[in-house]
C-alpha cells in the first residue's frame, strides 16, 4: 500500500477515534464530584440558599457537589479562583451582584475579568427592600422620607458593603427622595446587618426580603417598600417604590457559572440539570417556606440580564463618583 495513502487512512482513523472518545466522554459527563466555589462566608444567606440548591442538583447530575467557601474582596477572591480553575466542567461557582458589578467596577482583584465566565443560570432574583423594625414609628416610605427631611443626616440605613448590592439602591433612593441619611456598611453579611437593625443600632436596612424573611415572619421587622416593577406576591400589601413616586428598581441575584472555556456540551448538561431543580416539588416547598426568591433564567437570559444590570449600575456609579458621593479610589 502507498505509504502516503496509509498515513492519510491512519490520520483519519485517529481523528474518528478521537471524536468518538470525546463524544463518549461528553455522554458520560459528569463522572466524578463537582466542586462548587462559594465566595461568601459559611452560614450566610447566599451560602445557605446555594448549598440547598446544590443538594437538589446532585440528583439530576448523578454526582456529588462539594461546596468550598473562598471569601474575600466582596466575593472577588472566590470568583477569581473559579475563573482560574481548570475548564473541565468540574468546577462551578455562585455569583452575586458584587461578583459582576462591585468587584470589576472597583477593580478589587488583579486579573479579574468577567469575560472568563460562562453563566449557566439563575437561582434567585429578588428586589431590594427597605426594612425597619416592627416597632419603628414609620408605617410608609413617605413617613420615613418626611422624618429624614426633618432631621437630615440622622437616620441610618444599613447595607452589606460600600458601593455594593444594597448600598447603591439606597443611594439612588436617597438621591431621588432628596434626603440625607447615614449609610452604614456591614461587610460581613446580612446576618450582622439584620442584628444591627433589630438591636436599634440602625434605623432601616437596605436588603432583600429573603435576607430579612425570618425576622419579618417572626413579627420583628416589616417592609416599607420594594424596589421592583411589581409587588412581591408573598407581601401583596407592600407597595413598590414606583407607587410611592420613586423610579427606583434594583435587586440582587444569585447565579451559577463556570469557565467560558468549558466545552459547550458540558455547559449544556449542567444548565439542563440546574433547570430541572425548579420542577422538583420539594425544592418548590423549600422556596415557599424560606422566601428565598427562586427564579430560573437560562444562560442566554442571564447573560442579557447581567449586561443590562452592569450598564445601569456602572452609569449610576460613575455619576455618584463624579458628584463625590462614591469614592472609586
Amino acid at each position: 500500500m502507498n505509504i502516503r495513502k496509509l498515513t492519510r487512512i491512519t490520520a483519519a482513523t485517529l481523528a474518528i477515534g478521537a471524536a468518538f472518545s470525546q463524544a463518549t466522554m461528553a455522554e458520560d459527563y459528569p463522572t466524578k464530584d463537582i466542586m462548587h466555589v462559594m465566595p461568601w462566608s459559611a452560614g450566610g444567606g447566599t451560602d445557605t440558599v446555594m448549598r440547598t440548591f446544590m443538594n437538589f442538583a446532585e440528583e439530576p447530575l448523578g454526582v456529588g457537589i462539594n461546596t468550598q467557601n473562598i471569601t474575600g474582596a466582596q466575593s472577588g477572591v472566590g470568583t477569581l479562583r473559579l475563573m482560574k480553575s481548570r475548564p473541565d466542567g468540574y468546577t462551578i461557582g455562585s455569583l452575586t451582584w458584587d461578583s459582576v458589578i462591585t468587584v470589576p467596577y472597583y477593580e478589587l482583584v488583579p486579573g479579574y475579568d468577567t469575560e472568563q465566565l460562562a453563566y449557566l443560570g439563575s437561582v434567585t432574583v429578588h428586589p431590594t427592600a427597605i426594612v425597619v423594625r416592627a416597632d419603628a414609628p414609620w408605617q410608609t416610605l413617605e413617613e420615613f422620607v418626611a422624618a429624614a427631611k426633618e432631621a437630615p443626616g440622622t437616620l441610618k440605613i444599613s447595607n452589606v458593603g460600600t458601593g455594593g448590592v444594597w448600598h447603591l439602591p439606597a443611594l439612588d433612593f436617597a438621591k431621588q427622595a432628596e434626603i440625607e441619611v447615614q449609610h452604614v456598611p456591614y461587610p460581613k453579611g446580612s446576618g450582622p446587618q439584620r442584628e444591627a437593625l433589630l438591636s436599634g443600632e440602625t434605623d432601616a436596612a437596605s436588603t432583600s426580603i429573603s435576607a430579612a424573611y425570618a425576622a419579618i415572619e417572626a413579627g420583628q421587622a416589616r417592609v416599607l417598600g420594594v424596589m421592583a416593577d411589581e409587588r412581591d406576591p408573598n407581601f401583596p400589601d407592600v407597595p413598590t417604590f414606583k407607587e410611592a413616586g420613586y423610579d427606583v428598581v434594583w435587586g440582587g441575584f444569585r447565579l451559577i457559572a463556570t469557565q467560558a472555556a468549558v466545552d459547550d456540551e458540558k455547559k449544556a448538561t449542567l444548565e439542563k440539570a440546574f433547570a430541572s431543580v425548579f420542577d422538583n416539588p420539594k425544592f418548590q416547598e423549600a422556596d415557599e417556606e424560606t422566601g428565598m426568591g427562586a427564579v430560573w433564567m437560562g444562560s442566554d437570559e442571564v447573560a442579557a440580564f447581567i449586561k443590562n444590570s452592569q450598564e445601569k449600575a456602572f452609569a449610576l456609579m460613575d455619576q455618584l463618583v463624579a458628584e463625590g458621593v462614591l469614592d472609586k479610589k
